[in-house]
């Protein structure tokens, strides 16, 4: 009998290595995410309530505050109906867009090494821890990342002034999401020195066709994305920065380091590199911060991985899963050598928080949080959309003068001072009721009448830390332990 016919697809040899990154990428991703579900950023909700309070007559830098460019707001409005639904699928969005990255490494790297290497480039930067918790959270920098390497990648692959024109596109938008993304300017100058004034050109262009719509608020615009960031914002000492730049720029990317002193690179990768340096003068040195240049330090490492690759893949793949969940196993325990520089907030605290909320305000009365995941979950309206970062820019009398009655207030036991100077202070002076909830206090906005009578005894059942209801305590002075 003949032999059954197979027909077989034809798959280019380039078309799979794409197809192995991407699924890598996205399958360590939709793993970290899985075990990391429980932690958070706060500055997640921080995007996810500004974009949604975003209206036509609500814009920002006139009726709320925001202390960058507006593209990633202007991002996530547009996502409005798909985090209405379900507010994770702005995470997997974030967690798409750097699966692109991943594979744009990989095409990076088959223009500079042959095609075992560029596949180690791209598997690499799939596994980068710093990727993997960045990619997974609602985040600017992987959003920057993808664009800045999205534009390198138009400037090295085509020679049109169309090319350069979109790598700049790729660039202005980035610098509308976040300021920092300028600097794959100077990477673009030695990747494509003629090509690049015209990318240069075009960014910024783009960059201030953004503003129009903001020209109204051009001098609050200016005061708080700019004045903000370099002027108000508490800097850190430099022992300090220095501990978060070691760990996040060389600890975490050691291949990378000795690839640096090993051999002779293209200025541009070094460059891309070398931005993690950058944040040694910045007033803060936050992890996200380094997000884009990992796709450098992977694209550094990859002829040392693809040594390894060769020799055992499987080995060196079950290694790489293997510290992707121990990573997120140290993250999601809050408890590891690596808290002490990664946010790793738990959501089930909030959800404490955020039932107390609801149980002792009505759903239409407005709240006031140094956090906005507490209304956020709560489904309450932030007062006057405030969070921890307006501490220093707003006075403490016009917090009090904006208390809604009936209300609440949380307040977030933090090393830093969430609340303007004295407003805490006020709220003890009029004695309202509050209760302590997880590592929060809410602040009842109704005046506790029993604390002026010390005769007269009230009883209410108050959330316990665990936020398991206990039985009716005795309430005297506003206390609820």
């Amino acid at each position: 009998m003949p032999s059954p016919v197979v027909w077989r697809l034809p798959i280019s040899r380039a078309l799979r290595d794409c197809l192995l990154v991407a699924l890598w990428a996205l399958s360590l991703r939709i793993l970290f995410a899985l075990l990391t579900s429980n932690t958070y950023d706060p500055d997640e909700f921080v995007i996810l309530v500004l974009s949604r309070d975003w209206t036509s007559k609500v814009v920002p830098y006139r009726d709320f505050m925001f202390f960058h460019p507006p593209g990633m707001l202007l991002l996530f409005r547009a996502l409005g109906p798909l985090t209405d639904w379900w507010w994770p699928s702005a995470r997997v969005f974030v967690l798409l867009v750097d699966t692109v990255t991943a594979v744009m490494v990989w095409k990076l790297g088959t223009l500079l090494y042959g095609r075992r290497t560029a596949v180690a480039a791209g598997l690499l930067y799939g596994a980068s821890p710093l990727a993997l918790i960045c990619a997974v959270r609602i985040e600017q920098d992987p959003i920057i990342t993808a664009l800045g390497v999205g534009g390198l990648l138009l400037l090295l692959t085509t020679r049109s002034h169309a090319g350069s024109v979109l790598a700049g596109v790729c660039l202005g938008l980035a610098v509308c999401v976040k300021y920092p993304a300028a600097l794959f300017l100077p990477v673009y100058v030695l990747a494509a020195p003629r090509r690049s004034v015209l990318a240069g050109l075009t960014a910024a262009a783009v960059a201030l066709l953004a503003l129009i719509p903001f020209v109204p608020e051009l001098p609050s615009f200016f005061q708080q994305t700019v004045t903000w960031q370099v002027v108000r914002r508490a800097p850190l000492d430099v022992i300090h920065r220095l501990g978060p730049v070691a760990v996040f720029w060389l600890l975490l990317n050691p291949l990378a380091v000795l690839a640096v002193v090993k051999g002779r690179k293209p200025l541009w990768l070094l460059s891309g590199f070398a931005l993690g340096g950058v944040f040694l003068f910045a007033s803060q040195a936050y992890y996200h911060y380094f997000v884009p240049m990992l796709p450098f330090a992977a694209l550094l490492a990859a002829p040392i991985v693809a040594r390894f690759i060769r020799k055992g893949p499987r080995t060196t793949a079950a290694v790489a899963i293997a510290m992707v969940i121990g990573w997120a196993i140290d993250i999601n325990s809050g408890t590891g050598p690596m808290s002490l520089f990664i946010t790793a907030s738990h959501l089930s605290s909030v959800q404490t928080t955020a039932r107390a909320l609801d149980r002792w305000t009505t759903p239409h009365t407005p709240i006031l949080t140094d956090q906005f995941e507490y209304a956020f979950l709560a489904r309450r309206k932030p007062v006057s959309d405030y969070f921890w970062n307006m501490s220093g820019v707003v006075p403490a009398r016009i917090l009090e003068n904006r208390l809604p009655s009936g209300g609440a207030v949380v307040v977030t036991q933090r090393v830093a001072p969430t609340y303007p100077s004295g407003f805490t202070q006020f709220l003890a002076g009029k004695r309202y009721v509050h209760i302590q909830s997880g590592n929060t206090q809410i602040w009842l906005l109704v005046p506790n009448q029993l604390a002026a009578d010390n005769d007269v005894s009230n009883t209410m059942l108050c959330t316990s830390h665990t936020g398991r209801p206990i039985s009716p305590i005795l309430l005297s002075a506003g206390r609820c332990p």
